[in-house]
C-alpha cells in the first residue's frame, strides 16, 4: 500500500495561480466546487480554503464570513445565468413564436451543460436565497412578457399584464421542472431539457387568452399605478 493513500474525504485543491493572494474569483470557484459537492449547510471554510489551497485567515479576509462566501457565490452565479438568459433572448429576436419559446427553454439547459456546478448549486439553493431567484425572474420576464403580448396581438388578442403573469409562470415553471429532474430524480440534463421543453409548449398551447384578458381587467388598476400613461 502507498504511503501517502488518501483518504476518501479529502478535498481536492483548486489550481492555485502564481500569484501570493488568490483573488476573489479564485475563492469564489473554490466555494462553488466544494457547494456543489457537499452542498451549502455542510460546506465549511476549512473546506473551501483547503480545496482553494490557501487558509480560512485569507477565506475570512476576502469574504467576513461563511454565510457571506455562500451568498457571494450564488450572487455570482446567478448573475452569469442571468447574463446568458438575457443575451439569448436578444439573439432569437427573428424566431417564431413557437420556436423562440423552445429556444429560450434550450438555452437554460445549454448553460447547464457548460457550468454543471453552477446550475445544480442555483437549483439546490433556490428557496433559501429566495432574492437571487426574484431577481433572476424580475430580468427575464419584462422580455418573455413583450414576445407573449407581440405574439397574441399577432392574432389579434391584445394582452396586457397578464402576458407578464404568464411569463412569470412559464420561468417558475421551467426552473421547477429543473429543479425537480436533475435535483430530485437525478435525470439527465438532456431529459430535463426535454420535459422543460415539452411542459412550457402545453402551457402555451392550453393558454386561454381570454383568462389573460380577465387578468388585465382585474389588476388593471394595480397596472395602472405601475405603468401610469401620460406622465
Amino acid at each position: 500500500m502507498s504511503k501517502t493513500t488518501r483518504s476518501a474525504t479529502a478535498v481536492p485543491k483548486t489550481r492555485r495561480s502564481t500569484r501570493n493572494r488568490p483573488t476573489d474569483e479564485e475563492l469564489l470557484d473554490a466555494a462553488l466546487a466544494v457547494i456543489a459537492d457537499v452542498g451549502a449547510a455542510r460546506a465549511t471554510m476549512d473546506m473551501i480554503a483547503a480545496r482553494a489551497g490557501t487558509s480560512r485567515v485569507t477565506l475570512y479576509a476576502h469574504f467576513g464570513s461563511r454565510d457571506a462566501l455562500v451568498d457571494a457565490v450564488l450572487d455570482r452565479e446567478m448573475q452569469t445565468l442571468t447574463r446568458w438568459k438575457l443575451a439569448a433572448y436578444d439573439q432569437g429576436d427573428e424566431m417564431t413564436y413557437g420556436d423562440h419559446t423552445r429556444y429560450s427553454v434550450e438555452v437554460l439547459f445549454e448553460y447547464a451543460r457548460r457550468n454543471p456546478d453552477g446550475f445544480r448549486v442555483l437549483l439546490t439553493n433556490r428557496e433559501q436565497h429566495r432574492e437571487s431567484a426574484r431577481q433572476f425572474s424580475a430580468a427575464l420576464e419584462p422580455k418573455l412578457a413583450q414576445r407573449l403580448r407581440t405574439a397574441f396581438a399577432a392574432r389579434g388578442h391584445a394582452v396586457g399584464v397578464g402576458a407578464d403573469v404568464l411569463a412569470s409562470m412559464l420561468i417558475g415553471m421551467t426552473l421547477d421542472v429543473a429543479h425537480r429532474a436533475v435535483i430530485v430524480a437525478g435525470a439527465s440534463i438532456d431529459t430535463a431539457c426535454e420535459l422543460a421543453v415539452s411542459s412550457a409548449m402545453s402551457v402555451l398551447r392550453s393558454v386561454d387568452v381570454e383568462q389573460l384578458q380577465a387578468v388585465d381587467r382585474s389588476l388593471a388598476p394595480t397596472a395602472a399605478e405601475i405603468h401610469p400613461s401620460g406622465t
